[in-house]
């Protein structure tokens, strides 16, 4: 993992020490580069300190991280051509973090255009010419653009990339607008282990559909492998049961714990898009489903099997995976087949829906500000 931290002259040592003091302070094995870049050997901070650059122009290229702080000095390099096309060599970075005066810099530099940023009220109309959404929050992260507009922000943003950064995790924005920001990462560890089954669950809803899973029912790893892949979930799961009775045991169990795993995730859900719905083919057959993720356990489930069995498990297990699922999930499903012939299809078909309302559904919307998304103000 490889940092940069942009400096110019005036720019805010606050922000840079906001950004540098919590990186330095834990055991980093992962950062395996923490440079100050900037276009000169040695500039000027805000309060006329000295600071020498590690890592001197041409450009910014090939960092997983780019870091730039603001400071009075920004206002003269909005109109500076030759900083902003060398601030724009960052564009290939994984992440971009900007703070306060920065995030406007930044935006002129092309970095942030079509990503939602935070922002102080008078600055809007320079953002949107130079392509960004701004939001006035405190904090806001769209893909791999992070911003903060106060001090706290910046600090707990600061504290946020550090913990990711060992951890090598995602990050998540779940508070915001309120003067308050949080990160975490979406990512947990869930085990279920009773008389007749054990069932370990690793999840991350902010993945990119890595999964191992291993249930001992082929036809159950097939289905678990289409929620990762099309929900773009990162998916570790590691079942054993008693096969030697039947499936029924290894299927409930899969779907409980990763219910709890979901549920588990989402914490307190503030933020996210909550209800989503999509409808799958699978050649012949048309699968819908639909889930809000609310807080209250319901499952109605739609489908006529033309067999007793699909892959070896029996198609009355089916419906009860979704209904285990949304149990410990606390969610309300809804799944329906409209219709199809094949068995395989159908199924296939449901699950490939299934994961695309979830991803959908667990999506955190910066315009939420972090807030529950009730008109009651909580979700039970």
């Amino acid at each position: 993992m490889k940092c940069a931290i942009v400096v110019f002259e005036g720019f805010s040592s606050l922000d840079f020490y906001m950004f540098v003091e919590p990186l330095l302070s834990r055991k980093n094995t992962a950062l395996k580069a923490l440079d100050i870049c900037a276009r000169v050997g040695e500039v000027y901070d805000s309060s006329d300190l000295h600071v020498f650059a590690s890592r001197i122009a041409p450009d910014l290229s090939g960092y997983d991280w780019v870091v730039v702080p603001g400071g009075e000095g920004v206002w003269a390099l909005l109109d500076n051509p030759a900083f902003l096309r060398w601030l724009g060599t960052a564009a290939d970075a994984g992440h971009i973090v900007a703070f306060r005066e920065g995030i406007l810099l930044a935006s002129a530099a092309g970095l942030m255009r079509g990503k939602t940023v935070a922002s102080l009220p008078g600055w809007e109309e320079r953002l949107r010419q130079s392509g960004a959404i701004p939001v006035v929050q405190s904090s806001t992260m769209d893909a791999g653009c992070l911003t903060a507009v106060d001090r706290q922000a910046v600090l707990a943003l600061g504290e946020a990339i550090a913990s990711s950064i060992a951890l090598n995790q995602p990050l998540r924005l779940i508070q915001g607008g309120s003067g308050e920001a949080v990160f975490s990462s979406r990512e947990v560890t869930v085990e279920r282990k009773t008389g007749e089954t054990q069932v370990q669950v690793r999840l991350n809803l902010d993945g990119s559909g890595k999964c191992q899973v291993q249930t001992g029912l082929g036809f159950l790893n097939h289905m678990l492998e289409q929620v990762a892949v099309h929900g773009l979930f990162d998916l570790t799961l590691q079942a054993s049961g008693d096969l030697q009775v039947d499936p029924h045991h290894t299927v409930e169990d899969v779907a409980l714990t990763l219910g709890m795993a979901f549920q588990q995730a989402l914490g307190e859900r503030k933020g996210i898009v909550r209800m989503a719905s999509f409808t799958t083919p699978m050649d012949e057959s048309l699968a819908f489903v639909a889930l809000d993720f609310s807080g209250r356990p319901f499952c109605v489930f739609d489908t006529v099997w033309t067999a007793p069995e699909v892959g070896g498990i029996p198609v009355t297990l089916i419906e009860h995976f979704f209904q285990s699922f949304a149990q410990m999930a606390r969610c309300t499903l809804h799944a329906r087949v409209q219709y199809g012939k094949d068995n395989h299809h159908k199924a296939e078909a449901l699950f490939k829906a299934f994961a695309r309302a979830l991803t959908q559904a667990v999506q955190v919307d910066a315009r939420r500000q972090g807030k529950v998304p009730s008109s009651k103000g909580m979700l039970v």
